[in-house]
């Protein structure tokens, strides 16, 4: 290279660096005044990445990311991780006595460790009570259950009841057997404590009960959909005396998966109060229930769409390669309940296997597993026996994980909805305090994701995009691919 090349390369070189240099700095945060910078919120493995609680960006500067570089393969095993807040929102706590629940069902919560109502739940419970439509949101493990199971049970209380069998005055549905029998066995806790009767519903054997049905008294009857609607349409049970119906977990629900189910539903129970539960704003109602939503009162957690804050959640970047041997040097030191998700059922098996075949004991559960196993590998993670858990999203709704204390995202997921999902198994009420995710990066579609979460946090902000109709998003998304020949 002669010595007029070299000269001009050095230049451009030293100029580059200058400039990047000169954009990290006009985009580096501002603190008001001294005093508001907290702890540290975002620490990096490149600490000039690192990030304050207090710390605020100008609007036009481009918000500097440790994750920004990750598509490049040089930016294997950099990582950042998002640190418990202190106080991230101080609860105030309410008496369930001044919101007129019987004595005898504040006994039964407290079998739950739950004695008093959060602020979202005393704001719940009061819209609910007025008998209006009302949407639910909250993030995930912060008591929505209880929420909605004491106004409706103090609503049958202070109703007739009714003699008919199989006609159920209150009806929860739920997308899963698993969540049936979790929201099922709370229910019927809290209504044997006042003489009502609860029962859960579910399929696997919808034949052997239309040719030998069985008829007895129920209040609240706790059902997936497809069971109901062919139980009801052959008059086994009967929806005319339904005084509420609570979609559980509506953003799955509402999911194009299982709409046509819903409709029929909603339209049997059309005289209900309609309750919509979730850990996320459904972007968009279903048809059958717009005419809801226009007088339906929401109820919103301020930490909605935002990334749990009190948790540590740690993102690595890593290459396919090395995951299996970062999950076992995780698993063999964890001696804690651990959960891990992945994205394919294929994966979900395969890694299971893996575990047991190093002397880790593992349960695992995905959907097309047959029930009756499915169940008894969740009763075993549940019971104890097994202290690794290995999951598709099936067991990322819903369900009560307040045993498990490490979530691993070994198949990271690519939509904001099943992010805030899988994490919300962690942190939960009545959780371990020091609960905290691991989160393996390594396609360009997971790092878009992390890229978002963190800018989140570091701007204070929700996540954008938080959809739950997942199978609309993957429906557009292949038309598009088909449309432009992807």
């Amino acid at each position: 290279m002669s010595g007029r090349v070299l000269f001009s390369h050095t230049c451009k070189t030293l100029f580059s660096n200058v400039e990047h240099r000169a954009n990290f700095a006009s985009a580096v945060p501002k603190f008001k005044n001294k005093l508001d910078k907290g702890p540290v919120l975002i620490s990096c493995k490149r600490k000039e990445y690192d990030h304050y609680a207090g710390m605020v960006y100008n609007r036009l500067d481009e918000v500097p990311l440790a994750s920004k570089g990750w598509n490049h393969s040089k930016a294997k095993n950099d990582y950042f991780t998002l640190l418990p807040l202190p106080n991230d929102v101080q609860d105030q706590f309410y008496s369930f006595e001044k919101s007129g629940v019987p004595t005898s069902v504040i006994e039964a919560l407290k079998e739950y460790n739950i004695n008093n109502a959060t602020e979202f739940q005393a704001r719940a419970i009061a819209s609910i009570e007025k008998g209006i439509h009302t949407l639910l949101a909250a993030e995930t493990g912060c008591g929505k259950t209880v929420a909605y199971l004491l106004p409706v049970i103090k609503n049958l209380i202070e109703t007739k009841q009714s003699d008919k069998l199989n006609s159920p005055r209150a009806v929860i549905l739920v997308p899963n057997r698993e969540l049936v029998y979790q929201v099922g066995e709370i229910a019927a806790k809290l209504c044997d404590s006042v003489g009502l009767v609860a029962r859960t519903l579910v399929g696997g054997r919808t034949k052997k009960i239309m040719l030998n049905p069985s008829f007895a008294e129920v209040d609240i009857l706790v059902a997936t959909p497809g069971v109901l609607g062919k139980l009801s349409t052959v008059g086994i049970y009967k929806l005319g005396e339904v005084q509420t119906l609570v979609l559980d977990e509506a953003d799955s629900l509402t999911d194009d998966s299982f709409v046509e189910r819903i409709e029929g539903l909603v339209n049997k129970m059309s005289q209900a109060q309609l309750i919509l539960v979730s850990a996320t704003l459904p972007r968009k109602l279903p048809n059958i229930l717009v005419p809801y939503g226009e007088t339906m009162e929401h109820v919103v957690s301020q930490r909605l769409h935002k990334p749990l804050l009190n948790i540590n959640q740690k993102f690595l970047r890593l290459t396919r390669s090395v995951k299996p041997a970062n999950l076992l040097q995780i698993a063999k030191t964890c001696k804690d309940p651990m959960l891990v998700f992945t994205n394919r059922n294929e994966t979900c098996k395969w890694l299971a296997m893996f575990l047991r075949e190093n002397n880790l004991p593992c349960s695992n559960i995905c959907g097309d597993m047959n029930f009756a196993i499915r169940i008894e590998q969740w009763n075993q993670f549940v019971r104890g026996e097994t202290k690794i858990l290995s999951a598709t999203d099936v067991g990322s709704r819903g369900l009560n994980t307040i045993q498990v204390k490490h979530v691993i995202n070994y198949d990271f997921p690519i939509y904001a909805a099943d992010y805030i999902h899988r994490i919300g198994r962690v942190g939960r009420l009545g959780s371990p305090d020091t609960c905290f995710v691991t989160n393996f990066l390594t396609s360009a579609e997971e790092i878009k994701l992390a890229q978002q979460i963190e800018l989140a946090v570091r701007k204070d902000q929700p996540l954008p995009n938080v959809d739950g109709n997942i199978t609309n998003i993957v429906q557009k998304k292949i038309l598009r691919n088909i449309k432009y020949g992807f």
